[in-house]
């Protein structure tokens, strides 16, 4: 992949043999040429062994990849970055700390490499303490699936950082369990070791408060109560990682006279993973 420096910065699209392309997030302009081994190839030739192991156990990256974006919640909105990108690299590192199983075929272990996680901001252009100048307390149960977030009062004067100067902003928190992921053989591909699990958020918003007041103390109880047809067993079993994010989003006066998101104006971190 080569970067395009001149004053061609400005081209998109494909042109014969060349894409230029650019990644969310930044202004520069890459270079990407087509060519390689055929899909074929790299699908029978033994030259390609090696290949087909490494792009097996990648899809489980990119599985492990997508939950984990899930179990950001809402913070996941705010990101000026490619965070799937970011995810299935964090993926691809748990995958590696697996040493003692086939390659190919090895599982991704999320549960004992919890700290991967642990601090991941959302945003690179305004990290969630730069704004947000105050202590958060938090904590999380495995015995009980829940946790609890208390946001001190705030002088927004002193204690809030407004980099896009809007009118309005909001807190809102998630907790989102993450299975680890085994290989299949019968049905060669990645599942979730846990799926009753997945895909299960809780998440609770406060109201929209100007953002030149004087804010009072919030409190976020959350509690896992999944549908009656899963199988919630308790404690979560150890396999399951629980991911509690907190965000903060800044808004405008939407068409209807009341306080809307605006694209990007926020920030948001992973605070606990348990």
């Amino acid at each position: 992949m080569a970067r395009v420096i001149s004053s061609l910065q400005k081209i998109t699209g494909t042109i014969q043999n060349a894409t230029f392309y650019t990644i969310m997030g930044g202004d520069t302009v890459y270079l990407r040429k087509k060519g390689g081994p055929s899909k074929s190839m790299i699908k029978r030739s033994e030259r390609f062994a090696k290949v087909r192991l490494n792009n097996n156990e990648w899809a489980g990256c990119t599985k492990m990849g997508s939950i984990m974006r899930i179990a950001l919640g809402g913070t996941k909105n705010l990101a000026d970055f490619p965070v799937i990108g970011s995810m299935n690299a964090i993926a691809k590192k748990i995958q590696n700390t697996t040493i003692d199983e086939e390659h190919g075929k090895r599982s991704l272990y999320l549960s004992k490499n919890k700290d991967v996680l642990l601090g991941f901001n959302v945003s690179h252009k305004q990290v969630f303490e730069s704004v947000v100048r105050v202590p958060i307390r938090t904590s999380m149960n495995r015995e009980t699936a829940s946790a609890q977030v208390i946001i001190p009062p705030i002088n927004t004067e002193m204690y809030l950082y407004n980099f896009r100067n809007l009118p309005y902003f909001r807190f809102f928190v998630s907790m989102c369990p993450v299975s680890d992921m085994i290989y299949d053989e019968a049905g060669k591909k990645y599942v979730y070791k846990f799926p009753d699990y997945v895909y299960y958020e809780m998440g609770k918003a406060s109201d929209w408060f100007p953002s030149n007041a004087q804010i009072p103390e919030q409190t976020f109880d959350l509690q896992a109560i999944l549908p009656e047809f899963t199988k919630l067993e308790l404690p979560v079993p150890e396999c399951i990682t629980l991911v509690l994010a907190i965000g903060l989003e800044f808004g405008k006066v939407g068409p209807d006279g009341k306080p809307t998101p605006v694209k990007y104006a926020g920030v948001g971190k992973v605070f606990l993973v348990c």
